[in-house]
């Protein structure tokens, strides 16, 4: 324990002297307030993007440090194979060194990690290589600190970082007195790379404006010579990529105060700066035109986090106000389009489609009040009550932009059959507010309470309530034409109702009492304020058995109360039982099992009504009139979230012994999820099975050997109903072979099945439900789909200390592959043999391997420095369907181009020398 006495424990004694001097705040007192600290920042912990970041690192480093440090001989002081109480060996800690001291009283460490990398994987730019990590040849400075101490003042300082000038850099510093006052500040970048098979038609990537490089805007004269255009400058046009930089920086400062209270304050910027690859669709439906583009990114975050803790023997309290403040820096993003896309109902092709805008991300605000209190009750069974309220508001007053940047006036272009005036689809005017005035509120209150009515049996129980108030309100009407839906994709498409309702104003209820039957009843008028309230109830027990075993059980309860969703309220029970084993001599056994039920009110398949166009005038009647857009979804159909489940999960650990020098464990979880009432959507049984091995072999001091296997495997099934039509006024006659007509003549070789008319008073009902003989939803017309998932991990390990050398060595398999697989009637579809063949029954599998071996062998020169020798062999290899052919042909048809060839199979080495320096 010699080592213990050095750096490390002066602070620990440091901390204790000052502790004594600080308004008589004993170490129990100190202990309180800093679980209270934990517990109060949760949240800068749980996301990068709120507070001061806990850990810092980056790839070559995760931990921020060198963790080839120098171990130390003497460990915790216990025998070489000393176990924890679970079964496993403990872990030798790093060596701790012993601090210098200067004249003026400092004690101090500091270490660096200097040195230079180089290979190939700068050249082979792949993306799933470079991710998240910048491995550019080149001196490298990995890992550097340095800390202070004055016992005398109770004093330090603390400086440490890696990466320097990298694309993942990261550096932290803290100083204060011991239990006094302490500041903490960061920062640090990390890359993400997209792809680095991009080809770019456009300058001005990253900015508001992207403007295309030698072509026209438009596409020209015509589709066939946008598509030659195209294809000729992608033909010279070489891969690039896109990417951002996160960089984050922050700062906390925390106070003691005086009667144990505690002050601490927080803040952190954020800026996300690059380009990733995005999807531009004309048209409506499919699209009449699709391109990949860029979204350029730059947005900035600041969160801020305020409060006050106070902590004493017996309770803690904490209060705390968080801000999370967006903004987004590129307000809207408008690009030219290469492609010949047409005004939607244009008559003459002088309506091109020359540009596309997007309204980004807005800015936003979260802002949170939390106050969190507890209290041990000794007279109570030793019980202990928590207490946490919470209230937050999210909202966002974006200013609206017009439905397209085009002029849609062109010579005889119309929308909805009605000519197009200036201004009347591309200004502010067009829209019934300005502003997106949108908010959601929530609330929460959780309470808890733990009792010990006997020394061996624990008992809990917590209640939560948590509930989402949503106040905002769009009404999708242009009072310059009295048309209710809107236009989409910058004017090629349109989903709008052809009645000119001026008169009416844009309201609802006016709209209503002219009774005109709407052209179609799909049509989105509104926006769906989804809101819910969330009640947990949990009850639950810990027994101890004897000395080695103990069991534990819950109970749960979760119930949804839910505006405008398909159910009003769904609750599930939820019983959870444990079994803990420490009995064995040299290991551990941990079961687990989880038993979830599921069910809710009445299942409305359609409940959005008021949402739609449906909404604004009768049922159609007439006959000839096609009625799918009134049945909006199929009666049998659930939605995964809301729909009956039953869910089955089993763990299970087991940590033993071997032998001397061999530790072995095994863990494993099945999970079983069957939604019973679910004909379509989601359905069927889900399952994820995962199994993982490890294995441990130390021999003596000098080498230890591990190796560990993981296998997850996972099915998924979804069943739907490809739509036929719906008539009034028809009758549908079925046949064997799976086909439907409306004139009762029997195609050769197959016979008659049944028939169903469709009128005013049962569309509804017969076209709404699936059957035999639906005419909107016939199940001759289902598809299925199963997705299997397989995942395998292995991974090997070798440290051996060649007397003062000392080898590392890994060894990692990643390989993950997917089957998707469909089934479907190919005649009741309509599908020719050709299509058929080209259809087949599934995608080619899709599959992720990377193989990677690593070696580190650091070589002392003296007490202070050490050299550390580093390799490093990756090979990836993807094969994904959505990219098949991308690269050969990008452009398949004239009005779809592809400008991402996707990721690539790499192979990639990289070699390293560093020098470590302890000083």
């Amino acid at each position: 324990m010699k080592n213990l006495g050095s750096f490390a424990a002066q602070r620990d004694r440091l901390s204790a002297s000052r502790a004594r001097r600080i308004n008589g705040l004993n170490l129990l007192t100190i202990a309180v307030a800093g679980a209270a600290a934990q517990m109060s920042s949760n949240i800068a912990s749980a996301d990068s993007g709120n507070g001061v970041d806990t850990v810092l690192g980056n790839a070559m480093n995760p931990a921020g440090f060198s963790t080839f440090r120098e171990k130390d001989p003497d460990g915790l002081g216990e025998s070489p194979d000393s176990r924890s109480p679970t079964g496993l060996r403990t872990r030798e800690p790093f060596l701790v060194k012993e601090p210098n001291t200067n004249a003026n009283g400092w004690l101090y460490n500091a270490n660096a990690e200097v040195g230079v990398i180089g290979g190939n994987a700068t050249t082979a730019r792949a993306a799933k290589l470079i991710e998240y990590r910048d491995l550019d040849d080149g001196l490298l400075l990995n890992t550097f600190g340095l800390q202070l101490a004055k016992p005398a003042d109770a004093a330090f300082f603390d400086v440490n970082g890696g990466g320097v000038g990298r694309k993942d850099q990261f550096y932290s510093l803290s100083f204060g007195h011991y239990n006094d006052w302490k500041v903490k500040a960061f920062y640090n970048e990390t890359p993400h790379v997209f792809t680095t098979t991009y080809r770019s038609l456009w300058s001005g990537v990253g900015s508001d404006t992207q403007t295309l490089n030698g072509l026209p805007a438009g596409g020209g004269a015509s589709a066939a010579a946008a598509q030659t255009a195209i294809r000729n400058t992608l033909a010279t046009t070489p891969y690039g990529e896109l990417s951002l930089v996160r960089k984050k920086g922050g700062a906390r400062f925390d106070l003691n105060l005086p009667d144990n209270w505690k002050f601490f304050a927080s803040y952190s910027n954020e800026r996300r700066q690059g380009a990733r690859p995005f999807g531009t669709v004309f048209g409506g439906g499919g699209g009449g035109g699709n391109i990949e583009t860029a979204e350029s990114i730059d947005y900035t975050t600041h969160d801020l986090l305020a409060g006050l803790q106070f902590a004493d023997s017996l309770q803690s309290f904490n209060l705390q106000l968080a801000a999370s403040l967006f903004r987004n820096n590129i307000d809207t993003l408008t690009i030219e389009n290469p492609l010949f896309v047409t005004i939607n109902g244009a008559v003459s092709t002088s309506g091109n489609i020359t540009r596309a805008r997007y309204d980004l991300y807005p800015d936003n605000n979260f802002i949170n009040l939390k106050s969190e209190y507890a209290r041990r009750l000794p007279d109570f069974y030793d019980g202990r009550f928590t207490a946490a309220v919470s209230l937050a508001k999210l909202s966002q007053n974006d200013n609206l932009i017009a439905p397209s940047v085009n002029d849609l006036s062109a010579s005889g272009a119309t929308i909805g059959g009605a000519p197009i005036a200036a201004g009347q689809w591309n200004t502010t005017n067009s829209l019934s507010q300005q502003t997106a005035n949108a908010e959601i509120d929530t609330r929460l209150v959780d309470l808890g309470l733990r009792l010990t009515p006997l020394n061996d049996l624990d008992v809990q129980g917590k209640l939560r309530y948590y509930e989402t108030q949503n106040k905002t309100v769009y009404w999708a009407c242009n009072p310059l034409t009295g048309q209710w839906g809107r236009i989409i994709n910058d004017g090629s498409g349109s989903a709008l109702l052809n009645t000119n309702y001026t008169a009416t104003g844009c309201n609802v209820a006016a709209t209503q009492a002219l009774g005109i039957v709407p052209v179609a009843g799909n049509i989105n008028i509104r926006n769906m304020p989804f809101e819910y309230k969330q009640f947990n109830y949990t009850l639950g027990a810990d027994y101890r058995l004897n000395r080695t075993n103990s069991f534990n059980a819950a109970w749960e309860r979760e119930s949804y109360d839910r505006k405008h969703r398909e159910r009003d309220n769904t609750w599930e029970d939820k019983l959870k039982l444990g079994y803990i084993n420490r009995g064995f001599e040299e290991g551990s056994l941990r079961l687990s099992f989880e038993h979830g039920r599921r069910r809710g009110s009445e299942y409305r398949a359609d409940p959005y009504d008021e949402f739609y166009s449906a909404s604004l005038g009768p049922l159609p009647t007439a006959n000839g009139t096609n009625v799918a857009s009134w049945v909006h979804n199929i009666e049998q159909f659930r939605k995964f979230d809301l729909a009956d489940r039953d869910q089955n999960i089993l763990n299970g650990r087991l940590n033993y012994a071997l032998a001397e020098g061999w530790d072995a464990g095994v863990s494993a979880q099945f999970k079983d999820i069957n939604y019973p009432s679910s004909a379509y959507g989601r359905n069927s049984k889900q399952r994820q099975n995962s199994l993982n091995f490890d294995l441990t072999w130390t021999p003596n001091e000098q080498m230890s050997v591990f190796a560990y296997y993981s296998f997850q495997q996972a099915r998924m099934k979804q069943a739907s109903i490809w739509p036929n039509a719906c008539v009034i006024g028809s009758t549908y006659y079925f046949f064997s072979d799976g086909t439907i007509n409306t004139t009762g003549v029997v195609p050769v070789g197959t016979s008659l099945q049944g028939s169903t008319a469709v009128t005013a008073g049962n569309f509804l009902s017969v076209c709404g439900t699936a059957g035999a003989f639906s005419p909107l939803y016939p199940t001759s017309r289902m598809w299925d789909v199963t997705q299997d998932d397989r995942n395998n991990v292995l991974g090997l390990g070798l440290n051996y200390n060649f007397g003062k050398v000392r080898l590392d060595m890994n060894y990692t398999f990643s390989q993950g592959r997917t089957k998707i697989h469909y089934g479907y009637n190919p005649t009741a579809l309509g599908m020719t043999a050709l299509q058929t063949g080209l259809a087949g029954d599934g995608w080619s599998d899709m599959t992720f391997s990377v193989n990677t071996l690593e070696s580190n062998l650091m070589i002392p020169i003296d007490k202070q420095m050490n050299v550390r020798l580093m390799h490093r062999y990756e090979v990836g290899k993807v094969s994904d369907w959505h990219y098949d052919g991308v690269a050969a042909n990008p452009m398949p048809t004239n009005n779809t181009a592809y400008l991402d060839a996707g990721p690539q199979r790499y192979r990639a080495t990289l070699f390293g020398a560093m020098l470590m320096i302890d000083l």
